[in-house]
């Protein structure tokens, strides 16, 4: 279980104060607001990418508040796939976890005989699939999600917004999701948070 108990940041302005979140197994929560409302900054912060100015957060009750990023078992998908042009799609995957199966990773996400495609010959979709499967490659306690969706045609969006919850929801991995489309949000979550 993931727990927000009264997160604090600002940098010229409040971006978001008294935050509280408590987050089941399983569970996919929505955060929405519009820009520069602090959304991904929250997320960077729970992941431990940028440092609170106050409050906690606990990781199955362990205080995880000042532990380094790559301590903290939560995994990061951004908007735009953060993937390496000069490695195969398996290279790929493999930044993510040396031991994990790639192939069933690969099935998980629909990508199937992939591990050898290079990765400037994917679609959009597809390049968000691939920073999917590595993100749970590393097994984490958390996902979360940084407007995987925007960047992608409806059609594409809607089909990729079912698919993902119905892999974390077989997972029982929880979830956060920031965007800005209360329409994403209704189909993905579980519950919405507007900040």
């Amino acid at each position: 279980m993931l727990s927000c108990k009264g997160l604090n940041k600002s940098y010229e302005k409040e971006l978001f104060s008294e935050f509280n979140l408590e987050l089941e197994p399983g569970e996919i929560v929505a955060i929405t607001g519009p820009s520069g409302s602090g959304k991904t900054t929250l997320l960077r912060c729970i992941c431990g990418l940028e440092n609170l100015d106050d409050g906690q957060i606990f990781l199955d009750g362990k205080d995880i508040t000042n532990s380094p990023a790559e301590e903290r078992g939560i995994g990061l998908i951004f908007q735009k796939p953060v993937l390496y042009p000069h490695l195969s799609v398996g290279g790929n995957l493999r930044l993510g976890s040396k031991t994990g199966d790639i192939e069933k990773s690969l099935e998980e996400v629909g990508l199937a005989n992939f591990e050898e495609r290079k990765i400037e010959t994917l679609s959009g979709g597809e390049g968000q699939r691939v920073a999917l499967a590595r993100a749970l490659l590393a097994n984490p306690t958390v996902l979360l999600l940084d407007e995987p969706f925007s960047s992608l045609d409806d059609d594409l969006s809607e089909k990729l917004v079912q698919d993902v919850k119905t892999l974390l929801k077989n997972r029982n991995c929880p979830a956060i999701l920031v965007t800005h489309n209360k329409t994403i949000a209704t189909k993905f979550a579980d519950s919405i948070i507007s900040i």
